[in-house]
């Protein structure tokens, strides 16, 4: 499933939009599902909607699961860049 942001939060600026993806992303996730967050149309976002987006995530599902059904797309380097610092940080501190 492909998941393009602005079709389900105005723009991808808050905790609360975030919250709105990570739904759609753990839903699909659990099922074994395949999903693909497009960021089509979006330039930049800030920490707090990618903590609430993907970050959230690893309290519910491994990171194992999460990189083998999660595909991001239409994004830019400074978003891939955020998405893989953040988990970075939250994986390397879950294991100490």
């Amino acid at each position: 499933m492909v998941i393009r942001i602005l079709d389900y939060v105005p723009n991808a600026s808050t905790y609360e939009d975030g919250e709105v993806i990570f739904k759609k992303i753990l839903f699909e996730i659990k099922h074994d599902r395949p999903v693909t967050i497009s960021f089509e149309g979006i330039s930049s976002v800030p920490s707090a909607f990618i903590n609430a987006a993907f970050i959230r995530l690893l309290e519910e599902l491994t990171f194992e699961k999460i990189r083998t059904y999660l595909r991001i797309t239409d994004s830019t380097k400074r978003i891939n860049e955020l998405i893989k610092s953040r988990f970075d940080f939250v994986v390397k501190n879950q294991k100490t």
